[in-house]
């Protein structure tokens, strides 16, 4: 999957990834799997009732039914499907039985008061517990962990003080300290070698001190823990070690950001046609937690009422984001329309209210169904979305085992749009990565949308005129009213090359020489420079050019026939990476044409640092402003800081810069500008020239003196300014 493109569409390609994995495949899997599950036997699921209920089997057998159709479904996931800004991710059950909630307490509430002592008891009774509590039915939820306790009394230690944490939480939200701090105490003496008991038991006298207002003291518990853990970590993290830190940073928003310690996160889920959505799970997820899967133990979990209300209380400040859980039959022909960087900042308001609404699917009219197009244009058309101003069209393809999709087209007005075939070939496919060569390319993804023999997709997102998203086509629909026409299709309008099909027959040197020479005959054969540019593209050994030297000429030549603006981009970046500042202009300008002047945020982000190369500052540091009220991931706020520093504006400047657009963390990524800045600050009060040499050195890496920046790294006493330009070069 190797075409080299713009950084900005790679996060958008391993998103389409998610999203056709868990959204356009699955709608048929699913569709299926459905069908199937409504044509077993209705008897089947009474049976296994009556069997459970019967008193002529025996108990272990009872207990196998349980296992293996209530605890392991449920083990896997609460909810069917789980769905956030940035992530999909679904369950199904091998087999064609499920149960509902109401029709599986009585067998969880059996298996905790007799079943075997194993893993799926503590499962089923932490679970049972968890279920309880956020129905509001405390009493019942402490009553199920006393039992549990009582059972593996002397028999599974570990289990039993899962359990007691469990009853410490509940205490803790029911302001009942004294009988958490009592339990916790005597968890202490039981077993005082166990770190990672000692750790939870740390975490949790560390919430009654914050639920109590006493963040200092907080803070040392936590920080105390902190210290025990280090010392005895060698190669691997210890369980619990994240999360202490988590909290150690929450802690330490609250205490320099003068942050609200327990805070409350409240709202409404519905359906666009005011319906509320009752029994859905909310998740609210912090920064180290967005890039993994939901589990049964997130830390602040709710389920909605009969009216969709939900309220989640005692959220350290920090930023979150919020995930939902919900059933197939709540989530099938709808969508969340989020942003994948919707965030919520807990801390300055004591109560932030988020409300949910979810959207009706956008149905696709045209092409679909596995249509061949044979024409020099393809019509694009779907059903008109109220409020909507313009749209995004997105095209994607099955690449060897998987699928990828990207942004094709922008700010529709209507809502069909006629493109020329043309403009599709042009359009590339997956991404290459400095450094990789010909043996590891993929054929189909270089031959992109040219391939008649492949199969593609597409899909739209409908916005409003301030850029928030309204509805998107792609989702779960798994039932005949639900389902609509498939987006997929092929292209037949041209025919295959030799050269073509030594490239699916991966003999890539040999089809280059091919397109090569086709080219040299006829320089009017854009398909010919088209895939000499991609595969002089995917050619390039040198790990640290953006280009192959090679390919250059024949890059400018593609970009200039064909007006491509992805290859016009290719050569912006180009001649960023080389520094050369007057053909750097003059290929933004022909993009800024390309594009009829609708530059997004990456694209101005761009401009805004090869103004700062240059030394424009103060249109560099406009350029960054508008683009950090623009983009949410404020990926560029470092580059932007920089500037700032170099103009010598004050610490505490900065420091309000980084609070107000703070840097969103992509998959395991997350840098704390905050943090960075106010290191910078303390470290300078005991050098008088400390302002000077953060000068001099900013002034190194916007030179691209690299060599000079190099030898600074390494002979600098000053860790903290180290960290910060470490952080500003890997800017991107």
């Amino acid at each position: 999957m190797k075409i080299k493109m713009k950084v900005k569409h790679i996060v958008f390609i391993l998103i389409s990834i998610l999203l056709i994995v868990f959204f356009i495949s699955p709608q048929i899997q699913l569709y299926i799997a459905k069908k199937q599950a409504g044509n077993t036997n209705p008897a089947a699921k009474t049976k296994l009732l009556e069997s459970l209920d019967s008193k002529t089997i025996l108990d272990s057998q009872k207990w196998r039914i349980i296992q293996d159709y209530i605890l392991n479904d449920y083990t896997a996931n609460q909810f069917d499907v789980y769905v956030g800004p940035a992530f999909s991710q679904f369950s199904h059950p091998d087999h064609a039985i499920t149960f509902t909630w109401d029709e599986m307490l009585p067998y969880l509430n059996m298996y905790v008061k007799k079943g075997p002592i194993d893993e799926y008891f503590a499962f089923a009774a932490k679970q049972l517990a968890v279920h309880y509590k956020t129905i509001g039915q405390v009493d019942k939820a402490q009553d199920i962990l006393q039992k549990a306790s009582k059972r593996t009394a002397g028999n599974d230690s570990w289990t039993g003080q899962e359990f007691q944490l469990e009853q410490s939480e509940i205490f803790i939200e029911q302001s009942d300290y004294s009988a958490a701090k009592q339990l916790l105490q005597e968890m202490s003496s039981n077993d005082p070698e166990n770190e990672y008991v000692q750790a939870k038991i740390a975490q949790q006298k560390a919430k009654i001190k914050l639920r109590q207002g006493h963040v200092l003291d907080a803070y040392k518990e936590v920080n105390k823990a902190l210290t025990k853990y280090e010392e005895m970590m060698a190669d691997e993290t210890p369980a619990g070690y994240e999360e202490l830190l988590s909290m150690k940073k929450n802690i330490q928003t609250a205490l320099t950001q003068q942050s609200h310690i327990n805070n409350t996160v409240k709202g409404r889920i519905v359906y666009s046609d005011g319906t509320p959505v009752a029994n859905a799970g909310v998740f609210l997820r912090s920064e180290e937690k967005v890039s993994r899967s939901v589990g049964p133990e997130e830390a602040y979990q709710v389920t909605t009422d009969a009216d969709g209300y939900f309220e989640i209380s005692g959220v350290l400040p920090g930023s979150y984001q919020v995930a939902l859980g919900l059933s197939f039959d709540q989530i099938d022909g709808w969508t969340w329309p989020v942003d994948m960087d919707e965030w919520l900042d807990v801390g300055e308001k004591k109560t932030i209210t988020y409300n949910i609404t979810l959207q009706k699917l956008i149905k696709l009219n045209s092409p679909v169904n596995q249509q061949k197009i044979t024409d020099k244009q393809i019509l694009f058309s779907w059903e008109k979305v109220e409020g909507a101003d313009y749209y995004q069209l997105s095209l994607g393809a099955d690449i060897d085992s998987g699928s990828v999709s990207t942004g094709f087209k922008s700010y529709i007005a209507d809502n069909q749009i006629k493109v020329p075939v043309e403009e599709v070939y042009n359009h590339p496919l997956g991404v290459i990565f400095p450094g990789d060569d010909l043996s590891t390319v993929s054929p189909e993804s270089l031959l992109a949308f040219t391939n008649t023999n492949n199969r593609f997709y597409w899909s739209v997102e409908a916005y409003s005129d301030d850029g928030e998203l309204i509805s998107r086509s792609d989702g779960y629909r798994l039932n005949e009213d639900t389902v609509g026409k498939i987006p997929f299709f092929y292209l037949k309008e041209r025919n295959m090359t030799k050269a073509d099909r030594l490239l699916l027959d991966k003999k890539l040197k040999k089809a280059l020489a091919a397109y090569q020479s086709n080219y040299e005959k006829n320089p009017n054969d854009i398909h010919s420079l088209r895939m000499i540019v991609r595969l002089m593209g995917a050619e390039s050994s040198d790990k640290h050019a953006t280009e192959n030297e090679k390919g250059i000429p024949y890059l400018q030549a593609y970009a200039e026939k064909a007006n491509s603006p992805q290859a016009i981009f290719r050569l912006v970046e180009y001649y960023y990476e080389k520094q050369k500042w007057d053909s750097f202009n003059k290929w933004f300008d022909k993009y800024a044409a390309a594009v009829d002047g609708r530059l997004d945020d990456y694209d101005q982000a761009i401009y805004a640092s090869a103004l700062m190369k240059q030394g424009k500052l103060k249109e560099a540091s406009e350029r960054f402003k508008q683009v950090m009220n623009r983009d949410k991931s404020h990926r560029f706020i470092g580059s932007w800081l920089a500037v700032e520093l170099y103009e010598g504006k004050t610490f505490e400047h900065a420091m309000a810069m980084a609070k107000e657009y703070p840097e969103r963390p992509f998959a395991d990524e997350n840098r704390d500008w905050f943090y960075m800045v106010q290191a910078l600050e303390e470290e300078s009060e005991t050098d008088p020239l400390y302002r000077q040499e953060l000068k001099e050195t900013l002034d190194l890496y916007f030179k691209n003196r690299d060599k000079d920046l190099s030898i600074w790294m390494k002979t600098t006493d000053k860790p903290a300014m180290k960290k910060f330009i470490e952080a500003v070069k890997d800017v991107n």
